[in-house]
């Protein structure tokens, strides 16, 4: 009898481990990965090593790596929104291609073309579309280290060439149909034959995790996924991005809350708890009629862009077409204060855009917004009306009542914005209009009673205060899976005081815990960096803590008014502690920090004393997007802090700011807010403030 039978005759195999998770998420398909390590009883047959499929912190890991493996790729071609970029990374480059650059210094010039190749999906014969010849200075500045600089190119298609630093980004000039696939090829001169280039795919799909879970043993040593390296390019419109964004971060925290469920003992199966932007997929959440309209405003927006230009028009092909379609536009333009600022004005302007049916155009400067955030719109300025900056030359020969002529407004919108309401196609007739401002108006045009879009928001889209904002906070933008793997890194270790970022999410997601968000408002100038104080910490905590006594007094009698509910859904209230000041954010956790043996407990043994608060925040500085000389650094740390704030369950929020509030609007919890002033004394033995009058607080929403 061989091995195999032999192994197969034996009785009494245990199965020791199984470990089920369920990636659940509405409109998805669940996905089941179990574990089995199949162990004989008694057995003296040498026996071949089982197959141990990955565990939660494996895939995590695998995540990780993946997307350093993906920082690291030299060639990234996009086909997104009808338009191919191609972007070439030169130190990645002058890596790959070390030793044969090397050779090729001898004439200081190198000879380099990539070749785009094109078929459509019916059929197999590819043909050039495209030849791009790039020259290149090469200088060796040691023996790991070669510098390429860039010195001509020429192309036998259109093309526009960016070179930024050490990154070349190529546009090709036309607009493809969505039925094309790509493929690359590349050639140095003095070789006689292409090669196929080949690049990582982001973010990972479900359908790739899969894959690698049935790979054999050998394989999943590797800890790579073979397949998200590609070499062939297909369409991906703005929505799709969006989707496929949302997907994966909702497998990534899957796997987060895996982990959590692996630490605790004894313990205790629940789902985690749904992220805002998994709840807005509920039409009990986001009613139906809102999310058709959205789809139909993101189908038509899609359609007309590549209509209005498809990348080989001219100008005045571009304003013929314009005129046909009788197309208007409103731009966004940030405010130049800070996030909440910029955002509450962008939700704002967003939904004046769907009411009016105007073409949704982004802000042009503001690049870091669509590196941390996706868009489920191509809103791209650059892509879509390139000449806006010429508009003046544009109409020049025209007369301002010509049917040619492109009228345009620019408004400034200050707190008149939520305090009046507008008929916005009589107020603003204009083509093209661009709107600026630093306050919000959702609440205002959905609740006043002189908004001519009440009863259209209300009765047709079944919408109301609670939920209008974060279902168009949704419906716009996801945070990206990349910004989490960079803010949430794998080996995250808690600092002597404080929490680590992945604590805080674990702990945030699981439904055992009721996290409070607590945000306290300390000004401005507590996040520049060269007013952070490190000395000042050495203070009495307790005496510090006094001055936003107000703040502490207010948790604990939230928590004393919901005793019952958390015994009844077995739920421990824990703080979650989001503050501009640094010094606040120390003083407290040096007093209440959650600790790791109430985080590691059954519930029963972590029940909190109502009169004592267990905080959870990070110990690290943040920085506003106005006053920092890192604006983008600013911009990721406020954009996760929001994340993170909007999976509270409750909110207490500092009345003087933007950045507590409209994170408790885009939390979807739909619940009333509590808020008070830095030093306001008042009691919150009550039900807090509902939505429809937070909304008009400070700068409103």
């Amino acid at each position: 009898m061989n091995t195999n039978k032999r192994f197969l005759s034996i009785i009494g195999l245990i199965i020791v481990s199984s470990v089920i998770f369920y990636f659940r998420r509405y409109y998805h398909l669940t996905v089941e990965l179990s574990i089995r390590n199949i162990v004989p009883v008694v057995s003296n047959i040498p026996l071949k090593p089982t197959l141990s499929l990955p565990t939660s912190k494996d895939l995590l890991f695998l995540y990780e790596k993946e997307f350093s493996r993906l920082e690291l790729t030299s060639f990234r071609p996009t086909f997104h929104n009808y338009h191919l970029t191609l972007k070439l990374n030169l130190t990645l480059f002058a890596t790959d291609y070390f030793d044969y650059l090397k050779n090729c210094s001898t004439n200081s010039i190198c000879n380099y073309k990539i070749i785009c190749l094109q078929k459509n999906k019916t059929t197999n014969n590819s043909y050039s579309i495209c030849d791009i010849n790039l020259i290149f200075q090469v200088k060796i500045l040691n023996s790991k280290e070669i510098q390429l600089t860039l010195l001509s190119s020429n192309s036998s298609y259109p093309i526009t060439l960016e070179n930024k630093s050490d990154i070349i980004i190529i546009n090709i000039h036309k607009a493809f149909s969505i039925e094309n696939i790509f493929h690359f090829t590349h050639q140095w001169s003095d070789l006689n034959h292409p090669l196929d280039i080949f690049w990582r795919s982001w973010p990972i799909t479900t359908e790739c995790i899969k894959s690698y879970l049935n790979q054999s043993l050998e394989i999943t040593r590797i800890k790579s996924l073979p397949c998200s390296l590609t070499n062939i390019l297909l369409h991906s419109g703005a929505k799709e991005l969006f989707v496929a964004e949302q997907n994966a971060v909702s497998t990534w925290l899957d796997l987060q809350y895996e982990i959590f469920l692996n630490q605790r003992l004894p313990k205790q199966i629940h789902n985690r708890s749904l992220i805002p932007f998994e709840m807005a997929k509920n039409p009990n959440v986001c009613s139906n009629q809102f999310q058709k309209w959205i789809f139909d405003y993101q189908k038509w927006h899609e359609n007309l862009t590549f209509y209005i230009n498809n990348g080989s028009m001219t100008i005045e092909e571009q304003r013929k077409r314009i005129i046909e379609e009788n197309v208007r536009f409103l731009i966004y333009e940030k405010h130049t204060s800070g996030i909440a600022d910029r955002i509450i004005h962008l939700i704002s302007t967003y939904l004046i855009a769907l009411l009016t049916k105007r073409l949704f155009i982004f802000d042009k400067d503001w690049p870091e917004f669509t590196q941390i955030m996706q868009l489920s719109l191509n809103s791209d300025q650059k892509l879509i009306i390139p000449w806006i900056d010429q508009l003046g030359v544009l109409n020049k020969n025209f007369n301002s009542t010509d049917r040619n002529y492109l009228t345009s407004n620019s408004r400034w919108f200050s707190f008149d914005r939520f305090l009046q309401t507008y008929d916005y196609d009589k107020v603003f007739p204009e083509r093209i209009l661009i709107f600026k401002g630093h306050t919000g108006g959702v609440i205002q045009t959905l609740h006043s009673n002189s908004s001519i879009y009440r009863k259209f928001l209300t009765e047709n889209l079944k919408m109301n205060t609670n939920n209008i904002f974060g279902c168009l906070y949704h419906s716009l933008f996801t945070y990206k899976l990349s910004e989490l793997i960079n803010r949430v890194p794998f080996n995250s270790s808690d600092p002597p005081i404080g929490h680590s970022s992945q604590f805080i999410l674990q702990i945030l997601l699981s439904p055992i815990f009721f996290p409070v968000g607590v945000q306290v408002r300390a000004g401005d100038e507590t996040m520049n960096e060269n007013n952070i104080d490190q000395s000042r910490l050495d203070t009495n905590p307790a005496e510090f803590i006094e001055r936003y006594e107000n703040y502490v007094v207010c948790t604990q009698q939230m928590i004393s008014m919901n005793t019952k509910l958390f015994e009844k859904t077995n739920r421990t209230p824990i703080i979650f502690l989001l503050s501009d000041s640094y010094e606040i954010r120390i003083a407290t956790l040096k007093l209440k920090q959650l600790s790791l043996e109430c985080y590691k407990s059954s519930n029963k043994e972590c029940r909190l004393d109502p009169n004592e608060l267990h905080v959870l925040a990070s110990p690290n500085p943040v920085f506003h997007v106005s006053l920092t000389k890192n604006r983008v650094l600013a911009f990721q740390l406020g954009m996760f802090d929001i994340f993170l704030f909007s999976l509270c369950q409750q909110h207490l929020i500092s009345t003087e700011s933007g950045f507590g509030r409209f994170s408790a609007f885009a939390s979807l919890k739909q619940r009333n807010i509590y808020s008070l002033a830095l030093r306001e004394k008042k009691s919150c033995q009550n039900d807090g403030l509902p939505l429809s009058s937070v909304g008009y607080h400070w700068s409103g929403i």
